[in-house]
């Protein structure tokens, strides 16, 4: 995956990072879970459902659903703080899972 850091910094504790590129990693991510999804179900249209290529298609639309969560906090500005403390996301933990609902601490106890 490729570096996505915001390209500056917050100069003060008012200003928020740059999310324009995690916006273009989420609609991208996005695009390719759906079109993975479709060769999937199409998989299961044959004589003989497959049980793999239905539980791959439903784990897709998990993904799904978990990026329209990200961009839908992005429209919101809460994009980058946990959905349960509130506190902030670590921009590394974006990057390797941008549509992350919560800090490391959190998906740790849940």
């Amino acid at each position: 995956m490729t570096a996505l850091l915001p390209t500056a910094a917050p100069t003060s504790a008012t200003s928020a990072p740059d999310w324009a590129p995690f916006r273009a990693l989420l609609e991208t991510h996005r695009a390719d879970c759906v079109d993975q999804r479709e060769l999937a179900l199409a998989e299961t249209v044959t004589s003989v459902p497959d049980a793999v290529a239905l539980s791959r298609a439903a784990t897709l639309l998990h993904t799904i659903e978990e990026i329209d969560a990200a961009l839908a906090r992005l429209d919101a500005g809460t994009y980058g703080r946990c959905v349960h403390c509130d506190s902030p996301i670590p921009l590394e933990r974006l990057e390797f899972r941008p549509f992350a609902a919560g800090c490391v601490s959190c998906q740790q106890t849940r």
